[in-house]
C-alpha cells in the first residue's frame, strides 16, 4: 500500500505521482506545483541514463524557477522534522530541501526544469552533497575577497594583479622571480 503525503504548501493537498522525466517519478502538488522525489528512485534513474559531463563551475542558464511561495525552511511531509535547504549553484541561486532522516528532496515549481535545462538533472546527488555546498561557500568566499579587494585598491590595480599572477603561473622560474620582485632589485 502506498503512503499518502500532503503537502505543505497553504493547499495541504495529497502529492500524487507524477513522472519529472521517462522513467523517473516523484509525488507531485496539484496547487504549487513541488515536486517530493525520494533518491532512491532518483538514484535508480541515474543508473539507466548516460554519463554527465563533468562541470567546475555551477552557473545555471537564465531560466530560473518560479520563487518558492515562502524562501525559509519548510517541514517534511512525511515526518514533519524541518528539511535542510541546500544551494544549487551560485547564479542564480536557488535551493532545494532536503529531509536527510526520509531520504527524500523537495523541488519547488521550476526548479527540476532548472535543473534539466542546465544539465545538472543527473547531478542531483552530488549537488547535495558535502563537497559540492563546500564549494560554494569557497567560491562566495573568494568573490567577497575579491570585492574588498577591489573597493579598496580599484579595479585597475586588482585586474593588473591578476594579469601578473597568470603571468607568473607560466613562469619556469616563478619562485626566483618573485623573489627579485619583493627584494625590490
Amino acid at each position: 500500500m502506498a503512503t499518502t503525503y500532503r503537502c505543505v504548501c497553504a493547499a495541504a493537498s495529497i502529492l500524487r505521482p507524477e513522472a519529472l522525466a521517462p522513467g523517473l517519478s516523484a509525488d507531485t502538488c496539484g496547487d504549487c506545483h513541488g515536486h517530493w522525489l525520494a533518491m532512491d528512485d532518483f538514484r535508480r534513474w541515474v543508473a539507466n541514463q548516460p554519463e554527465p559531463a563533468a562541470a567546475d563551475d555551477v552557473d545555471l542558464p537564465a531560466l530560473r524557477p518560479a520563487p518558492a511561495a515562502e524562501d525559509k525552511a519548510r517541514a517534511c511531509p512525511s515526518c514533519q522534522r524541518w528539511m535542510e535547504r541546500l544551494r544549487v549553484g551560485r547564479s542564480p541561486d536557488f535551493r532545494l530541501d532536503r529531509c536527510s532522516a526520509c531520504q527524500r528532496v523537495w523541488l519547488d515549481d521550476g526548479e527540476w526544469a532548472a535543473l534539466a535545462a542546465a544539465g545538472l538533472a543527473t547531478r542531483l546527488g552530488e549537488i547535495l552533497s558535502d563537497g559540492w555546498q563546500r564549494q560554494l561557500r569557497d567560491a562566495d568566499a573568494q568573490a567577497r575577497r575579491e570585492a574588498e579587494l577591489r573597493a579598496r585598491h580599484g579595479d585597475a590595480c586588482i585586474d593588473e594583479l591578476a594579469r601578473m599572477r597568470a603571468w607568473l603561473a607560466t613562469q619556469p622560474q616563478r619562485e626566483t622571480l618573485l623573489a627579485l620582485l619583493r627584494s625590490g632589485w
